[in-house]
């Protein structure tokens, strides 16, 4: 199974090359044959890793990943005439990804026993890049995305900090794909906001995808390898309470 399961990264490896030589070289046809496809692939990928696994924190994965691959599609479509319109979608998309993704980590652990409660001070650098960030971009929105691109920033800030929450709760290599994976997608999404309203960069289309597909990766990454270590765990508790029972 994990022999198979790598068969689906080098796939989605290939086609994640192939869709940022279509960014890089201005491809259409290349990126509208590759794009769509990368999250499924992703998804079969995770989801190849944790066969037989029925868990809440799986299903919201799943969930993101679906969400992601709609706001994908959408995102091809912006840059002409409708472009407000499909990068709304796209934004709502992604937003439905960013909730899946929270939803899933505050299951794992909550707010009360997590992290975040015992050291408050992580809340402190994204309450200021959010304000510096949004501040700086938020004369060349213009007013009818305003609120949404606030919302999604909000959104997002709050998926990675639902990742820091784990901390201490999972093991550490875990741990380090989760938050190095959600703060690259943090990322790519600051480089949209940053290339898109009015501070356009060479080379952004690139540094957009290629963090993104990244961090994509390193979150499912970590999703496989938590929920691998759960049927491990939860056999262990029950031989414990059956030696107990004896």
């Amino acid at each position: 199974m994990e022999r198979n399961s790598i068969i689906w990264l080098g796939i989605y490896i290939l086609l994640g090359v192939l869709e940022l030589v279509g960014e890089g070289t201005n491809t259409r046809w290349l990126i509208l044959s590759t794009k769509p496809l990368l999250m499924p692939l992703l998804l079969i990928w995770m989801t190849r890793r944790t066969p037989g696994i029925q868990r809440f924190f799986r299903s919201t994965m799943v969930a993101g990943l679906l969400f992601a691959m709609v706001g994908d599609i959408m995102m091809m479509f912006t840059g002409g005439v409708y472009d407000t319109f499909f990068f709304l979608l796209g934004l709502g998309a992604f937003l439905g990804t960013q909730v899946c993704y929270t939803g899933g980590f505050i299951a794992e652990i909550n707010l009360r026993n997590g992290h975040l409660l015992r050291r408050p001070l992580w809340f402190l650098p994204f309450l200021l890049f959010l304000y510096f960030f949004l501040s700086w971009l938020w004369p060349d929105i213009p007013d009818g995305m305003q609120h949404q691109v606030a919302a999604y920033a909000v959104i997002i800030s709050t998926m990675v900090l639902s990742v820091i929450n784990l901390y201490g709760h999972t093991r550490r290599d875990v741990f380090a794909a989760l938050l190095s994976g959600a703060l690259l997608f943090l990322l790519s999404d600051s480089l949209i906001a940053i290339s898109k309203f009015g501070h356009p960069f060479p080379g952004a289309r690139i540094a957009i995808m290629l963090t993104y597909l990244i961090a994509q990766a390193l979150i499912m990454h970590g999703v496989a390898e938590r929920l691998r270590r759960f049927p491990e765990k939860r056999k262990r508790v029950i031989e414990m309470l059956r030696g107990e029972g004896k």
